[in-house]
């Protein structure tokens, strides 16, 4: 399967759709340089410690996909890592918890607030960051993402805990948050100052599978919220990604200030785009695992059609990308299928219009 080429670069494509001017075709995002490396030849072990490897990934993600997104993503772990939060790395998987950095909530006072500069894998991921801008950064935006006050506050003490905390120890809790908040916001802060970049927050805690209401509304949104308002006085906007199931907490999130919501399928991009899409840009969602990595190409064409379809017109902007990572293992034939049907479904795109490409299938 051949890649259908675009004319705009990435750059100019993010630069003419925020101004309302016609692209070639929406903004499209592949969320995947994490998960593949083995595409390439590497073990997912060792591209986490060398920039050498982190920056051939990305190269030739661009040069094989076209993608608008770039960077070295921090992801849910490299915050808590540095913090002492051990990690398990198998060869060709991505890294999870081994051992939390903390045993109890009264170990906060014993931590410090990251250094990029030395701290954890952040001096590699600074170095491939660095490269990355000086090979592509007249072409295309560079950004990165990281987890959010909630999520990293959790992977400090162990989820269990944490949750048991928000009912036995709440104190101990919002003492850890808000260090977590002043780590996610300073960790953000430094990277901007030092690379121009914005970064969004990955919140997988904060979904109605994990959490209640009752603990979103005390625990996670006053954070999130104060993290974003911070970060928008250096970045000015801030996004977030969930994964699962958050509708009754729709409103919630959007109420902490976020620019844009990366919303996962399980929920509906229409009704997203209905209830406040005068308010932020969303994104989403092509199933990543049944449909991006275990679907045919044609499936891969019929779910972005039906994305594009549902959420294209939002009036404060739409991203096409999957509902969350691409899977290790994706093909590269539904990769491009991916890409291909953005091109075709999305071509003529204009914010808060339906592309003409996909008027051609209504």
């Amino acid at each position: 399967m051949e890649l259908i080429k675009m004319q705009m670069t990435p750059k100019e494509r993010a630069v003419a759709y925020a101004k309302g001017e016609e692209v070639d075709r929406l903004p499209t995002s592949l969320s995947a340089n994490e998960t593949t490396p083995p595409r390439y030849g590497y073990k997912i072990k060792d591209y986490y410690f060398s920039a050498d490897i982190m920056v051939d990934v990305e190269t030739r993600l661009a040069e094989e996909f076209h993608a608008d997104n770039m960077g070295i993503g921090l992801g849910l772990r490299t915050v808590v890592e540095a913090l002492g939060t051990e990690l398990e790395m198998p060869d060709n998987a991505v890294s999870y918890i081994k051992k939390p950095a903390l045993n109890s909530f009264d170990e906060v006072d014993r931590l410090e607030i990251i250094n990029i500069e030395k701290d954890g894998r952040f001096p590699i991921i600074c170095e491939a960051t660095s490269r990355l801008y000086e090979k592509f950064g007249h072409e295309r935006g560079i950004g990165s993402g990281l987890a959010g006050p909630f999520t990293t506050a959790a992977s400090l003490i162990g989820f269990e805990n944490f949750l048991k905390g928000t009912i036995k120890n709440k104190e101990g809790v919002h003492k850890l948050l808000q260090f977590s908040t002043d780590c996610v916001v300073e960790v953000s802060r430094q990277m901007n100052a030092k690379f121009g970049m914005g970064l969004m927050l990955s919140e997988p805690m904060g979904s109605k599978d994990l959490i209640s209401r009752r603990q979103f509304d005390e625990f996670f949104a006053p954070y999130v919220k104060q993290a974003v308002e911070r970060m928008n006085e250096f970045q000015g906007g801030t996004g977030i990604h969930i994964c699962g199931a958050t509708r009754d907490r729709w409103d919630g999130v959007v109420e902490t200030g976020i620019n844009s919501f990366w919303i996962d399928n399980c929920e509906s991009l229409e009704e997203m785009k209905k209830l406040f899409g005068d308010r932020i840009a969303i994104s989403g969602n092509v199933p990543p695992a049944t449909v991006l990595n275990q679907g045919t190409p044609e499936d891969v064409d019929a779910a972005v059609k039906k994305c594009i379809m549902e959420a294209a017109d939002n009036p404060m902007g739409y991203r096409l990308c999957p509902g969350c990572t691409t899977p290790v293992g994706t093909s590269a034939e539904n990769m491009i299928a991916f890409m291909n049907a953005a091109a075709k479904y999305g071509r003529n795109a204009r914010k808060g219009c339906m592309p003409e490409g996909i008027k051609d299938y209504l």
